[in-house]
């Protein structure tokens, strides 16, 4: 196999990665609301699709109006 070929992996290991249940990626998946890779009946999520997940879920810090002095 290609070394270079882009890694896939299980609801499971993807869910151990980010610390979330399989069930809620198998649901999100479902509803194409992630993006997800389907080898026939088989999800599977490629590092990319959860480095895509991560970046969605990011928010940066609010900014608090300083406090007048």
């Amino acid at each position: 196999m290609d070394t270079d070929a882009p890694r896939l992996y299980t609801p499971e290991q993807a869910a151990r990665l980010l610390q979330v249940p399989a069930s809620w990626l198998r649901k999100k998946a479902a509803a194409h609301a992630i993006a997800h890779t389907r080898i026939g009946r088989h999800l599977r999520f490629s590092t990319a699709d959860l480095h895509a997940l991560m970046l969605a879920g990011q928010h940066p810090p609010a900014e608090h109006p300083a406090e007048p002095s």
